[in-house]
């Protein structure tokens, strides 16, 4: 058995209807299954139901840590988390689309000012959303399957906030 880290974030709404993340960290045994984990989490967020006056409106699991395999050790110099690929799926019974945005896309991927639909890791990545999985299935945030890719485009995504705390100053 090994363990990896991850936390339950546990969202509180007040009667003023403010909502608050609560944190609540935990080693997880990987050989367990989600049905257990999401029992023991169930658990934890009953208890905090049971001291606390506000409504527990949503729990998130995460695992953390880095990636898994041989991702790489630092962003290349170029990336930009504004500039953005976004694609855009068809989605199992529903007439809208089901857009994926994927920041700093590279530029490797863009060809004559388009992202290059016929790119191996882009064939790639299509392939893995809208395929199927034995453990999960990528599906959209009205959980819908995604079910084939409908258009591409660069797109820029503002972050304004993280931008403004950047500094350009050249150090001595």
């Amino acid at each position: 058995m090994a363990t990896v880290f991850g936390h339950a974030s546990i969202k509180l709404l007040d009667a003023l209807g403010v909502t608050v993340s609560m944190p609540v960290y935990m080693n997880i045994d990987d050989t367990k299954t989600v049905a257990a984990l999401a029992g023991q989490v169930s658990t934890i967020a009953q208890a905090i139901d049971d001291v606390s006056d506000s409504q527990i409106t949503e729990v998130v699991v995460s695992f953390v840590g880095g990636m898994p395999g041989a991702g790489k050790s630092s962003p290349v110099s170029t990336a930009e988390n504004e500039r953005t690929g976004l694609l855009n799926f068809s989605q199992t019974a529903s007439p809208y689309k089901f857009g994926l945005d994927i920041p700093a896309i590279a530029e490797s991927k863009i060809v004559n000012g388009k992202i290059n639909l016929s790119d191996s890791a882009i064939t790639n990545l299509i392939t893995i959303l809208t395929t199927a999985g034995t453990a999960a299935t990528y599906v959209s945030t009205a959980i819908k399957a995604l079910v084939r890719l409908i258009d591409a485009l660069l797109t820029f995504r503002k972050h304004r906030k993280a931008e403004s705390r950047r500094s350009f100053e050249v150090a001595p």
